[in-house]
């Protein structure tokens, strides 16, 4: 990956971690240190706008109109960045390193972002020479950025609400966190977001770095698909709608993916074709249970959605790897992506039955609610809890989320007979330079489609931001401003 993708990723990992762990704001311990951090974001936002829409620096600003949102959207996202001062003074405050332990989580994310933004401070000049389409991607990655400052100035200032209300000196920043120059951000980044689509790094077919046929590092799907069915062993009884249906898809399409790798194999691996098969008879049932119809108390977990994406993108970058490889690549080579695989399989069995137990147990809880048999037919259908409609036998969600867990089973014995096949001829593990190239291509566009997951969940709690509050009636807004003529 480019310096470019690195840093910018690490400010898109940094700020979705920032967005996820909002309430852990509340405990921001050293606020003046995560004030000047956030204004090093800014700073180099402002800047990077302003370069590649080649924004003019004029001494006096004028107001925004709708026009300019429309039409200069560039130019209209750097002025409202412009027009957001500093949070505290420059070089008031020193910042700890990002991996310093001592650091609270929140406070390290803050660091972290900061060193990102630092790091594109190198690459002011050369955005503002880009060609036509990728400057439009460019500016669509800042503007999910801008869009997402909305939000952590939400959370800092919910952070130094109560020091300034026990009078320590937080009162300017409170006032700056809060400003009504947030309604222009919000608007002119809603703009850019709302009309220029988001790129997939991961998937497109002329990005250099996924055209690689180097091995995923060891160790690292395992190690995410782990985690990922810790988070939803974690959520067990409170699995919300939406959160079956983001397990559902890694599911479906992780199978997926897993099984063209294998198929591409071949007979490099035995039982790799076998084991293809059986995979494919997991994603039919994991589709059946993402399409079912249902509704749920719970609102969804952040967490779990992110960790889906992640884990997702690692996935179709495997894929993506197994796809660039050459007709005649090695058979060493294609039995280290069998073997990249089987890290994500053997894992296929324990979060089917994770989901069918969670999915049982929200039911039970009042969590997932179940239409009521008595209303089929009518012109609505009702939804009520597990035990108001006990006696009409087990729930279509329970049954499916049974037959997922049952067709899962099938996987652990060829998981095991695939895994035979490999020890059998063991290869070297790849060498630090391999393992980072690999990481590189893991990562490639992940940070971005995941801070993208995190602000569209914050906008639909939090549509309007740090917004002022409606007038009791439309009528009641304030008049406009006396129109004013020049000579």
């Amino acid at each position: 990956m480019s310096g470019w993708g690195q840093h910018i990723d690490g400010l898109a990992a940094a700020t979705a971690g920032l967005l996820l762990e909002g309430p852990s704001a509340l405990h921001l311990e050293d606020p003046a240190s995560a004030l000047a951090a956030r204004d090093i974001v800014l700073t180099e936002l402002r800047e990077l706008v302003g370069s590649v829409s080649e924004a003019p620096r004029f001494n006096e600003v004028r107001p925004l109109t709708a026009s300019d949102l429309v039409e200069r959207p560039g130019q209209s996202l750097h002025q409202a960045l412009s027009e957001l001062p500093r949070a505290v003074s420059f070089g008031s405050s020193e910042l700890h390193g990002p991996a310093d332990p001592a650091l609270p989580a929140y406070a390290r994310l803050w660091r972290r972002a900061a060193t990102a933004a630092v790091g594109l401070e190198g690459y002011v000049e050369a955005v503002g020479r880009l060609p036509d389409k990728v400057a439009w991607d460019v500016l669509r990655d800042l503007a999910d950025l801008s869009g997402a400052l909305l939000y952590l100035d939400r959370d800092l200032s919910q952070a130094v609400l109560p020091r300034v209300k026990a009078g320590e000196d937080f009162g300017v920043a409170y006032r700056v966190l809060t400003s009504s120059g947030h309604d222009a951000l919000r608007l002119a980044a809603g703009e850019l977001r709302a009309r220029v689509p988001a790129h997939d790094y991961r998937s497109a077919p002329a990005t250099p770095v996924l055209a690689t046929n180097e091995a995923a590092v060891v160790g690292d799907l395992d190690r995410h698909t782990s985690r990922f069915v810790r988070i939803v062993a974690a959520h067990s009884a409170e699995l919300s709608m939406p959160d079956l249906r983001a397990v559902s898809r890694v599911l479906e399409h992780g199978c997926a993916d897993a099984a063209r790798v294998l198929l591409h194999a071949g007979e490099a691996t035995h039982g790799a074709n076998h084991l293809a098969r059986t995979l494919a008879t997991v994603i039919p049932a994991a589709l059946e249970l993402r399409e079912l119809p249902g509704r749920s108390t719970a609102h969804p977990h952040l967490a779990l959605h992110a960790a889906a994406s992640d884990l997702q993108a690692r996935l179709d970058a495997m894929a993506q790897q197994a796809h660039a490889q050459p007709i005649g690549a090695s058979e060493a080579e294609r039995r280290r992506l069998s073997s990249t695989s089987l890290e994500f399989t053997r894992h296929v069995p324990v979060l089917a039955q994770a989901v069918e137990v969670a999915i049982r147990e929200s039911i039970h809880a009042g969590v997932l609610l179940v239409p009521n048999q008595s209303t089929e037919g009518e012109t609505s259908m009702a939804w009520v809890t597990g035990r108001m409609a006990a006696g009409q036998g087990a729930p279509a969600l329970q049954r499916a989320a049974r037959q997922l867990s049952k067709v899962a089973t099938d996987v652990g014995p060829a998981v095991r007979t695939t895994q035979l096949s490999l020890d059998e001829h063991r290869t070297a593990v790849p060498d630090a330079r391999s393992q980072a190239v690999a990481s590189a291509v893991s990562h490639v566009g992940a940070a971005r489609a995941q801070l993208r997951e995190a602000l569209a969940y914050r906008l639909s709690d939090q549509p309007a931001a740090l917004a002022g509050p409606l007038p009791a009636h439309p009528r009641l807004a304030p008049g406009r401003a006396p129109a004013t003529t020049t000579r």
